[in-house]
């Protein structure tokens, strides 16, 4: 792959996004032949997307960028909160989203602007190179 690839995908507001966060992902990923990256990819871009849905109001865009060395995912959406990480409790039954993301990802971060919010998170590609 010499030039990066990607793809942009404006989603429902709905629950169902995340179902096809998830299946454009691993469009992307069986199209370029990097199945050992789905199962992360996806469960990556499915949390992405359900915080979109259900912290921001309007129809969140996924975008996908796959280089060389690394697959990003980003879900832009209307929110202006700040992503934040609250510490795991097993009397909870949500809100591990952004946990997940920070142990499977390479990295993660979020911008801001005065009308939206990305929030993004990187996969390494390759697992001969250093993190």
């Amino acid at each position: 792959m010499s030039k990066p690839i990607t793809r942009s995908y404006v989603l429902p507001d709905a629950p169902g996004s995340a179902k096809l966060a998830r299946d454009h992902v691993r469009a992307l990923l069986f199209a370029q032949r990097l199945p050992h990256l789905t199962d992360d990819a996806a469960l990556l871009a499915s949390e992405l997307t359900t915080n979109a849905v259900l912290h921001a109001s309007g129809r969140p865009e996924l975008r996908l960028r796959l280089d060389e060395s690394t697959l990003r995912i980003e879900v832009v959406d209307s929110g202006q909160g700040v992503p934040g990480t609250p510490p795991p409790s097993l009397d909870r039954t949500f809100g591990r989203g952004l946990w997940i993301v920070e142990r499977l990802s390479t990295r993660w971060g979020f911008t801001r602007d005065t009308e939206s919010k990305s929030v993004w998170c990187d996969l390494r590609t390759r697992s001969d190179l250093p993190e």
